[in-house]
């Protein structure tokens, strides 16, 4: 795979995380992530979540949404409620070694700079933007 791929590849995982990365950009969701953290595997429903906190229901359950869209959370039906638990140990593996590839690909990057000319970034930046269409 020559450099240009590799750049390109890494640019495809990135952006396959972005609901991850806006959803854990709120300091409310990561309170509440923390809080699902410590409820270890048997959850916490909305009451729960709620209590000692300022936020409302509606509103915790707003940011459960938006968790759950980004596949950061998981939910299950005890009765009439709905608990939360964490599912975050697969998503922050799969972030880390997205991580660790960008760090690769800048290391390469540092070191053939020189060779990047303008044509290589245009090239790069037509691609990227192909990606997002």
């Amino acid at each position: 795979m020559n450099q240009e791929d590799a750049i390109m590849e890494i640019f495809e995982k990135a952006n396959e995380y972005i609901p991850i990365f806006q959803a854990m950009a709120d300091s409310e969701r990561l309170f509440i992530l923390l809080k699902l953290f410590y409820a270890g595997p048997s959850g916490k429903n909305v009451t729960e979540l709620s209590g000692k906190t300022r936020l409302s229901r509606p509103s915790i359950s707003h940011h459960l949404k938006v968790l759950k869209a980004a596949k950061i959370i998981d939910s299950y039906k005890e009765g009439t409620q709905i608990y939360y638990t964490l599912n975050s140990a697969e998503k922050l593996s799969s972030v880390e070694d997205l991580l660790k590839r960008l760090h690769e690909c800048l290391d390469v990057i540092d070191v053939n700079f020189e060779e990047m000319n303008g044509e290589f970034v245009k090239r790069i930046i037509s691609r990227a933007q192909a990606l997002l269409k």
